[in-house]
């Protein structure tokens, strides 16, 4: 399977498992319509060319370094813990 394939799938499980609860919340508390927008990074911090996109959708700037960055720490966190333990 391509990574190309991985992450569109990754980035449709993120919309299927948060639309609900979204539109939940939002209407129940404000009466209101809500969009799922995902921002996938991989564990390696590599991001699509997607998010540019949904950047604008949102209406505010990311920081794709600080999405980089924070993916890379999580991912230096979970080796750490795997190697300390063998």
């Amino acid at each position: 399977m391509e990574k190309d394939t991985i992450v569109d799938e990754n980035e449709q499980e993120k919309v299927n498992k948060y639309q609900n609860r979204a539109r939940e919340l939002a209407q129940r508390l404000w009466k209101m319509n809500t969009n799922i927008i995902p921002m996938v990074v991989d564990a390696l911090g590599i991001i699509r060319k997607s998010p540019k996109k949904n950047q604008k959708r949102v209406g505010k700037t990311v920081s794709f370094k600080l999405l980089q960055k924070a993916a890379l720490l999580g991912t230096a966190r979970i080796l750490r813990k795997v190697l300390d333990t063998g």
